[in-house]
């Protein structure tokens, strides 16, 4: 099976995969992992009684109930199919959001996971340094996070020579992060793209040009919100070709990753996709705007039925038919601004726009005689004027959102921005003065994370 699998995933990579096909096997694959879950988790078996299983195909999921993040922080071992023990590799999530759960991957897990994001990377790295030798930095978390193991065995596949360097490492840290990056020549980082930029802001610190210093010609981002505008913002920034290239999460795996054009394609061999309206729940028929909801079609260590990822997309259809998205933020992280409510995406793409003038921002949001008035705190690049940057992002947010708008400029180093976006955008970026001020774990996570950055200066 794992054999035919990988194979479908490179002919579907290739565009070769239609549309009946992939149902046909997706359909197969629906079947065959509800009886997984059935035969082997003991809250699949629970949350399943009384459902007739034979009765489901792809045109009445609805009949199956929903998974959430709360399910898997109660449910914890009773989510995974069988004895934790069977399987290859243990991750967990972060906990920075919540309790922290485990996230286990069989041979098969990991194997099918990683075929999808070995054929992204090295379409890309082909395209976009053709004769070229790859030396690919990977600067985020290891220990039980799944990513620098993944992009390990994706670079043993693929012939590529890549290292670890994870700033926040005690080990490690910043200055060591800019010798290596010097030292080996990295031409190719892997990293969330706020890193990225906390990487810019500080390199005048350790006398360092990213564009004339270092040698990356390919920044490849994941982790975190990554809008268009923040992928121009580090092209300008660092001299190189960027895209949001790999959206997955510890709890279901690899779900969409980027063609060298930089758009995002559903990896449908592996799950199945609903998308979800935000006001009644219910999914979507065809394209739009609402919450990615997931169902793993693999039969491994802890398939999930029905996911409902918490993320906001925007689903479309490419002229070849092929789905595709853009990933706006997480649901819980719009903001009513204006009157309506607003994505991550969309109050970013408003403060960059495509100017290259900033690091990094922060909003605060409060109410003044009965209309919302924003405050937009930036970080100035040092050659940026800093009326221009008050003139364009101020008129961006106006424009965007029918508010009030004042710009403020940031002293640099205060990363909270820039490493609190791995927690939470919305933690990290906004502070809305019209909700009531309570505790936060996210909030808290993002400021402590922020202080650990600071110590590795």
């Amino acid at each position: 099976m794992l054999q035919e699998w990988k194979t479908l995933i490179q002919r579907f990579h290739a565009g070769e995969v239609g549309d009946d096909e992939i149902s046909r096997w997706q359909q197969q694959g629906l079947e065959r992992v509800l009886r997984h879950v059935v035969d082997n988790s003991v809250f699949y078996r629970q949350r399943l009684a009384g459902v007739d299983l034979s009765a489901v195909t792809l045109s009445n999921l609805e009949v199956l109930p929903y998974t959430t993040k709360k399910d898997l922080s109660d449910a914890m071992y009773d989510m995974v199919c069988g004895d934790i023990r069977d399987a290859l590799y243990f991750f967990c999530t972060t906990g920075t959001t919540g309790r922290s759960s485990p996230c286990p991957r069989s041979v098969l897990d990991f194997d099918l996971d990683n075929a999808a994001i070995t054929l992204s990377l090295g379409t890309i790295l082909k395209d976009w340094l053709p004769g070229e030798k790859p030396v690919l930095a990977m600067l985020c978390p290891n220990e039980t996070h799944s990513v620098c193991l993944t992009m390990s065995a994706a670079a043993k596949d693929l012939g590529i020579f890549k290292f670890d360097a994870f700033p926040l490492s005690p080990a490690i840290g910043f200055k060591r992060v800019f010798e290596l990056l010097q030292e080996l020549r990295a031409n190719v980082v892997v990293c969330s793209p706020g890193l990225l930029m906390a990487l810019a802001e500080m390199a005048d610190a350790y006398g360092i040009d990213p564009k004339e210093d270092l040698f990356v010609k390919a920044a490849l981002n994941c982790g975190e919100l990554c809008s268009p505008s923040m992928v121009h913002l580090i092209e300008q920034t660092w001299g190189a070709r960027s895209c949001n290239w790999w959206y997955g999460s510890q709890e279901a795996g690899s779900s969409l990753v980027a063609t060298p054009a930089g758009e995002f394609v559903l990896v449908t061999p592996n799950h199945i996709f609903e998308v979800l309206d935000l006001e009644t729940g219910k999914p979507l028929r065809g394209d739009g705007r609402g919450e990615m909801c997931l169902t793993t079609l693999i039969p491994g260590m802890k398939p999930l039925i029905r996911y409902r990822t918490g993320d906001l997309i925007d689903l479309k259809k490419t002229a070849k038919g092929r789905p595709t998205l853009e990933i706006l933020g997480r649901v819980k992280d719009m903001v009513r601004l204006g009157g309506r409510m607003r994505s991550a995406a969309e109050m970013e793409t408003a403060i960059l726009g495509m100017h290259g003038l900033i690091y990094g921002y922060q909003l605060q949001v409060s109410e003044r005689d009965g209309r919302d008035h924003v405050l937009v705190r930036v970080k100035a690049k040092a050659s940026a004027d800093h009326a221009e940057i008050r003139r364009v992002v101020g008129a961006g947010v106006r424009d965007a959102f029918d508010v009030e708008c004042q710009v403020e400029i940031l002293p640099l180093l205060d990363l909270i921005t820039a490493t609190g976006g791995w927690v939470s955008w919305k933690s990290a970026r906004i502070k809305d003065l019209r909700e009531k001020p309570g505790d936060d774990i996210e909030a808290r996570s993002s400021a402590a994370l922020a202080q650990a950055a600071l110590e590795r200066i």
